[in-house]
């Protein structure tokens, strides 16, 4: 129990709970500004406790809290933990519990205690939401305990609110394989990895989606791109693709390896261009809006005109061909000193 809950039960005993499911109409008001966060936007979240029961002669506290993130949610006794109050019995002020004072998120409490007018009186938390973590998006509650006018006893009110978070995608790795062998790590305009006709090229993309499971990994092939290196011409449907499995990452997001296959053909020769690949994900969805991974990573290969088997091919003839010629200059040598030597003899 907290401190909060001591205080009050040492000055009041045992009081009467009832929730805002209980009593839906009265009570109080709770909302979060925010149903759904994107973590590491710009902006604030606010959460605002309002009093609208109008049975209150003496308000003794009012706070707002969350569910301790090692708890579920629903079950008989969850531990909550206090972030913002205010009291009578030792602070009018909105004031921040002393366990989040030092938190990085930049809480701000503020608020305003009216004893003449209880429905005035209403308390804000607010968070900057750059700072925000998956974990913290969980159950938060609104919590008032005062005194009745009607009964003079002592009542509680609770009522709940809660707020979605998400995580913005992002690529975390591209892997390239020709012929079934890994080649070197995401490449540049000068850093080019060469191919020939008839290779098989193998890619392979991780990347962190985002919350929405069913987005998947998309990908740019140009045979045609600018100085700069920009796509000037795309080839989408190029290849066979393989989107993956979405493997949570016990976060708020989800973890996909998207591959193409792509076998290289005589249409992918160009003499100013390179045959180029990137991975990228995009989603159209709420919350994102329209969103677009940046500075993506890529890969230039420089395709050679000669298939594999031609090259090993062309390789046999020349190689026959030196062993030819050297073996006939060996013949003709021996014949000529053969030649020579039985002259010598003969004379």
């Amino acid at each position: 129990m907290s401190k909060l809950d001591m205080g009050f039960f040492k000055y009041f005993g045992i009081i009467a709970f009832l929730t805002a499911t209980e009593v839906p109409v009265f009570g109080l008001n709770f909302t979060i500004s925010k149903d759904q966060v994107i973590i590491g936007s710009t902006g604030t979240l606010t959460m605002s406790c309002e009093i609208t029961e109008l049975d209150v002669e003496t308000i003794y506290l009012i706070q707002i809290r969350r569910i301790n993130s090692t708890m579920l949610s629903g079950t008989d006794f969850p531990d909550w933990e206090t972030l913002a109050f205010m009291e009578l019995v030792s602070n009018e002020s909105p004031t921040l519990s002393a366990n989040i004072t030092a938190s990085t998120k930049d809480y701000f409490a503020d608020g305003a205690w009216n004893s003449e007018t209880p429905t005035s009186t209403y308390l804000t938390l607010s968070m900057n939401t750059s700072k925000l973590e998956c974990h913290d998006a969980r159950e938060y509650l609104c919590e008032l305990a005062y005194k009745s006018k009607i009964t003079s006893a002592v009542k509680k009110f609770e009522m709940n609110g809660i707020f979605s978070a998400y995580v913005k995608p992002r690529v975390i790795s591209l892997v390239a394989r020709r012929n079934g062998l890994i080649v070197q790590g995401p490449s540049n305009l000068s850093d080019v990895v060469s191919v020939a006709v008839g290779d098989e090229l193998e890619l392979n993309c991780t990347a962190n989606i985002g919350s929405l499971p069913e987005t998947i990994i998309r990908w740019n092939i140009s045979s045609e791109t600018s100085s700069a290196g920009e796509f000037d011409k795309y080839r989408s449907t190029a290849g066979t693709f393989d989107d993956g499995t979405a493997i949570s990452d016990n976060q708020c997001g989800y973890i996909r390896t998207g591959s193409i296959k792509y076998n290289i053909t005589t249409s992918d020769v160009h003499e100013a261009y390179y045959l180029v690949f990137e991975c990228f994900v995009r989603v159209d969805k709420d919350p994102y809006g329209s969103f677009v991974t940046q500075n993506n990573p890529r890969f230039y290969f420089d395709v050679n005109t000669k298939t594999t088997t031609q090259s090993t091919t062309s390789m046999s003839i020349e190689t026959d061909r030196i062993t030819k010629e050297f073996t006939d200059s060996l013949q003709q040598r021996l014949e000529g000193r053969n030649i020579k030597t039985g002259l010598t003899k003969n004379s």
